[in-house]
């Protein structure tokens, strides 16, 4: 039997398009190193590149992987040694909890972040990688 701690809340999917953008750490140098000033930066009422502007949390179809773990590694496929495309992150949040940048706007203020109720490791997001010259080809996962 299934405890029910291993099963997502039941809720409804409120598709809505966002534009993120690339880990920082693979952005080319000179524009990695501005963003770095502009983080360092000390008006803390103004946004960071990377928890507030590129990446968002939660659940997704597409877009990039946050490597906040480790350093960022190719996902290549196993079978023909193409760089894989990022297809689903599982996230074990649905928005930043701190500052909420990523929550909608039609969401409580007061909301958990925590609405599907699933908990990736230590509360990380699962990616699921695929290989774009073959779907024969098996996928790939990372957590981080």
């Amino acid at each position: 039997m299934i405890s029910d701690m291993y099963l997502p809340v039941p809720c409804v999917v409120h598709p809505e398009q966002v534009r993120e953008y690339q880990y920082a750490d693979l952005l080319p140098d000179d524009l990695r190193e501005r963003l770095d000033e502009w983080d360092d930066d000390e008006d803390e009422s103004r946004p960071h590149y990377q928890s507030d502007l590129s990446l968002a949390p939660g659940w997704k179809v597409g877009g990039y992987a946050n490597w906040s773990l480790t350093d960022p590694y190719p996902m290549e496929c196993a079978v023909c040694g193409t760089t894989m495309t990022l297809i689903l992150t599982v996230g074990s949040g649905d928005w930043n909890g701190k500052d909420c940048s990523w929550r909608p706007s039609e969401e409580n203020p007061t909301a958990s972040p925590d609405i599907v109720g699933v908990q990736i490791g230590r509360g990380y997001s699962l990616y699921t990688f695929r290989c774009p010259k073959s779907f024969d080809h098996p996928p790939v996962t990372a957590m981080q």
